[in-house]
């Protein structure tokens, strides 16, 4: 009791030596009664209101850097800017460990509206649900740290400073192909969503289209409407394919944009579409098929290219089916409320890989496109989750 009275006291510490308005008001508000969990969302208010994205999230890293070096831990950064910390038991361990993983950045930053606000219920800045998942991490890392804590695995943390989607980046390839970091299961941290779970996993990939007017083309003339009405060609063909009979493939247009100015017509455009599949085979056979459509829209003067900007597999339901089930338990013994859904999760790629692996929200409240509303109460609930299930997992629960 006293060790544990003397970990609060450095909680308390820590969120005195927080700046800002919203953190003042966070330490005055009497509707969270948690000082973890207050510790968490100051840690995520700081986060919120740094840049992003950035090439490598250099101001963010740097925050979860000098956080982890107070609790002596030496972290790995690699090329790409990611964060890795290995927290270790007491009693040397060579079982595989378990990994959690969250991002960094965000891309809904905002250089006023990402200044938190608070009142006695809810905290509210954009981008700040996206951040929430890191900050839930350097809770973990303060928490496995902490004197008695009876955890018997070693914890994998990644804070990454490129989300896992990005087909040009390797982030979870460490960790497939390296049987040292190879984890027995891995948790995605989110922000929001708490008790939501992606029982039947989707794939997706998304790409851009672009379409630019050549300046000097030597073949006859484009007709000045050439862009927009391309686009909106390529956009309405895509739209009218049926992909599959069974309905398992669905095309979404995420983004139409044209870029002009006054009095002229567009010379360049993009279009963002995204395809989404419970079929492996299906979801490659429309991403060809959009290929296809694109290059033969192509006319004399106009150039076009496709690129795709993130992706995430088919998960194996199979694989993770465990953890799932592990996952539902705590859930019920907390009495979290729990919705089962069909979609992406981003944890599917490490389950496709043989590896059991699921995304887990901490906080109720709403993502928008402004501002994030987060209800603060529910960050202990997800806080004390997230801690149950890794206990269990590591084998550490009393």
């Amino acid at each position: 009791m006293k060790n544990l009275r003397k970990y609060l006291q450095s909680i308390v510490r820590d969120l005195a030596g927080l700046g800002g308005r919203a953190i003042r008001r966070l330490q005055r508000s009497q509707k969270s009664r948690s000082p973890l969990a207050d510790h968490l969302l100051a840690d995520a208010l700081r986060l919120a209101e740094m840049p992003s994205p950035t090439d490598r999230e250099e101001r963010r890293a740097a925050f979860v850097l000098e956080r982890l070096k107070n609790l002596g831990i030496t972290p790995r950064v690699d090329p790409e800017g990611n964060i890795l910390a290995w927290i270790r038991p007491e009693a040397p361990s060579d079982k595989p460990p378990l990994l959690l993983f969250a991002d960094l950045g965000s891309r809904r930053w905002h250089p006023l509206e990402s200044l938190s606000r608070l009142d006695a219920e809810f905290a509210r800045g954009a981008g700040l649900a996206d951040i929430l998942g890191a900050a839930a991490l350097l809770s973990v890392a303060e928490r496995l740290n902490f004197p008695g804590m009876e955890n018997r695995r070693n914890i994998l943390l990644l804070f990454a400073a490129r989300s896992g989607d990005d087909p040009a980046d390797k982030l979870f390839l460490p960790f497939i192909e390296k049987s040292s970091e190879r984890p027995f299961a891995a948790l995605g941290i989110r922000g929001l969503r708490l008790g939501t779970l992606t029982t039947q996993s989707r794939g997706t990939c998304r790409m851009e289209i672009s379409l630019t007017q050549e300046r000097s083309s030597g073949r006859g003339t484009v007709a000045p409407s050439a862009v927009v009405d391309t686009l909106l060609s390529v956009a309405s063909r895509l739209s009218g394919i049926t992909w599959d009979s069974s309905g398992l493939t669905r095309l979404y247009i995420r983004r139409i944009e044209a870029a002009t100015t006054f009095g002229r017509y567009p010379t360049e455009a993009a279009l963002d579409v995204e395809l989404e599949s419970s079929d492996r085979a299906l979801l490659e056979m429309a991403v060809n098929t959009v290929r296809a459509t694109v290059e033969n829209a192509g006319i004399p003067g106009l150039r076009i290219d496709l690129q795709i900007r993130s992706g995430v597999p088919v998960g194996d339901p199979a694989v993770s089916g465990k953890l799932m089930n592990t996952l539902l338990g705590i859930m019920k013994e907390q009495r979290i409320k729990i919705t089962e859904e069909q979609g992406a999760d981003i944890s599917a790629i490490l389950s496709s890989r043989g590896i059991p692996a699921i995304s887990l929200g901490i906080a109720l409240g709403e993502e928008g496109r402004e501002q994030d509303t987060i209800e603060i109460n529910s960050i202990e609930w997800g806080r004390r989750l997230l801690e149950t299930v890794i206990l269990r997992l590591s084998g550490g629960e009393q």
